[in-house]
């Protein structure tokens, strides 16, 4: 009887911790999508067809912190932002090749060196689906779009993954 008396708590106080860990996810990814909305609004002028220069982009390097809620975070943001694209609806795809693109950051973002080859791997899926993209509605050459986008995205993916890699330090995350 004093056993099961015992238990009760215990099952509550990881209830309430398992339920708080979730919350904080959830708080994790809406950040990540709001700092992404937030500043691809405020530099939303540089932002679309040819500069294609994506400030918001840095939040690629919250995939190093949080990988789920990063990934989630700005895929949510991304939805967002490009619902003021001129290239919408179809520019709402981009969520989708958001996916597989920051997964590459997941999957190297613990290796010293290899995650910023996970950021360069991000830019170029995300070079090509915008070169494609831009090719297509406004014929400008897909070699050259390709190769502006992605010295953009590995500036903004590199400068990024240093970012929240500095943060993960200085916070022993």
């Amino acid at each position: 009887m004093e056993t099961e008396h015992n238990n009760k708590p215990e099952g509550l106080k990881e209830k309430l911790v398992e339920q708080r860990n979730i919350s904080v996810k959830v708080a994790l990814t809406a950040i990540t999508a709001a700092l992404y909305i937030a500043l691809g609004y405020i530099f939303q002028p540089i932002s679309f067809l040819g500069l294609q220069f994506r400030v918001a982009e840095l939040i690629v390097g919250m995939c190093i912190l949080f990988p789920f809620e990063g990934l989630i975070g700005k895929v949510i943001g991304v939805f967002f932002v490009n619902l003021s694209s001129p290239f919408v609806p179809i520019d709402l795809i981009s969520c989708i090749v958001n996916i597989p693109a920051l997964y590459c950051i997941v999957i190297l973002r613990d290796k010293k060196i290899l995650k910023y080859l996970g950021g360069v791997l991000y830019a170029i899926i995300i070079s090509i689906y915008v070169a494609i993209l831009i090719n297509y509605f406004q014929g400008f050459p897909l070699w050259l779009i390709f190769v502006q986008v992605l010295i953009a995205e590995v500036i903004l993916a590199t400068l990024g993954i240093m970012l929240f890699d500095i943060i993960k330090i200085r916070l022993n995350l």
